[in-house]
């Protein structure tokens, strides 16, 4: 009996997505709201196509515990099941803070440290109104490279006199940075090479057959696995994760972001 080729088939909708991509810049070549909006839409459905029924993908805001509103945020994977929204016109909603699972911010790009320290700060804000359970993503089409996001979150200019990031503004940060292309997961994490710091790290895999696999396969089974723990959590159930792959995954190369002493 054959078995799946997961590798394959998500480098092939990684490859769609940025086809997708192409085919909007044929027509849409100086308007870069326009393209954002149909980039977010773009991964909506394919969240939406793939997560389980109970749970929703959608663009909108986050009301706070206090009742602070959030910006508008890209993409919100909630609950569905046990919460409705407060409020929906159109295809944005404005959801409870508990019913939100993760979300995602979108960019076709980041063109510079200016972008990226928008990004930041950006996160910053909405961190404010998320439970701090929440995994926040950042989600880069054509991805800058490693190196560069290391400069850019290098000069960062933060409030204050203290121009280092540290406990406090590190939890404020998005927990997972995913480029298609360039493809890498980097993920928030405890970095220990020369020195015992914390950042992002981020591991390449190769499956059974030395085949790359691609960062939005990783990026899916991260948010699969979040969502499946909320609905075995919701419904007292002890069931093991269903595995995603049938394949080996082996280590193949490995890099991190340091940001501060531990």
């Amino acid at each position: 009996m054959s078995e799946v080729n997961y590798t394959a088939y998500y480098q092939l909708k990684a490859a769609e997505l940025l086809n997708q991509l192409s085919q909007v810049r044929v027509f849409i070549k100086r308007h870069n709201p326009t393209i954002g909006l149909l980039t977010e839409e773009i991964l909506r459905k394919f969240l939406s196509t793939f997560l389980p029924k109970g749970i929703s993908v959608e663009q909108g805001f986050v009301v706070g515990s206090g009742g602070e509103l959030s910006r508008q945020i890209d993409i919100i994977v909630y609950d569905s099941h046990l919460y409705a929204p407060f409020y929906r016109i159109n295809d944005i909603v404005v959801i409870p803070s508990e019913a939100v699972l993760a979300i995602v911010e979108v960019k076709t790009t980041v063109s510079g440290e200016k972008a990226f320290h928008d990004v930041i700060k950006y996160f910053y804000s909405v961190s404010e109104q998320v439970d701090p359970q929440v995994t926040k993503y950042l989600f880069i089409y054509d991805a800058p490279e490693v190196s560069k996001l290391i400069t850019y979150f290098r000069s960062f200019e933060h409030p204050g006199d203290y121009q280092e990031f540290d406990h406090d503004t590190f939890h404020l940060l998005p927990d997972v940075i995913v480029g298609i292309d360039s493809s890498y997961c980097l993920k928030k994490s405890y970095v220990c090479f020369d020195r015992d710091m914390m950042g992002y790290k981020s591991y390449n895999y190769v499956d059974s057959t030395d085949e790359a696999i691609s960062s939005l396969e990783i990026f899916y089974q991260s948010i699969y696995e979040m969502v499946f723990a909320r609905i075995a959590s919701r419904e007292g159930s002890v069931s093991t994760l269903p595995t995603l792959r049938k394949d080996g995954r082996k280590f193949n190369t490995g890099f991190a972001i340091e940001l501060f002493y531990m």
